[in-house]
């Protein structure tokens, strides 16, 4: 079964960095209007984001970090591998992931997931 995955082609606005003056512009794809993939030094980032008021198709940092998820990427078609990857992630369950994927990340430091707040 195919899904149909959106993906909304965006800006989003990451900073202020070292000066309150500086920030950075990057274009990628948005998910849902919460989430966007952008590439960074030929790296896929997935970051949280929140809508710019009264601007179409801009985001603001959601400031909570971002994570690499593909690295090396460099002359991919960013979109297919952005649907490729959703469409894998959503066929595995949590523990697969967490044993299959996140364990295994190479140079991954110590993570507390805090998965006692599940109960």
């Amino acid at each position: 079964m195919s899904v149909n995955i959106e993906l909304e082609l965006a800006s989003m606005v990451l900073g202020p960095w070292d000066n309150p003056h500086e920030y950075a512009l990057y274009e990628g794809y948005v998910l849902n209007e919460r989430h966007i993939f952008i590439m960074d030094e030929d790296s896929l980032w997935l970051r949280h984001v929140h809508k710019a008021p009264h601007l179409d198709h801009l985001y603001l940092d959601g400031g909570s970090g971002g994570m690499v998820i593909a690295s090396k990427v460099e002359g991919m078609d960013t979109r297919a591998l952005i649907k490729t990857i959703i469409t894998e992630l959503k066929q595995v369950n949590g523990l697969q992931f967490l044993l299959d994927i996140l364990l295994w990340t190479e140079d991954r430091g110590d993570l507390n997931l805090k998965l006692e707040t599940l109960r």
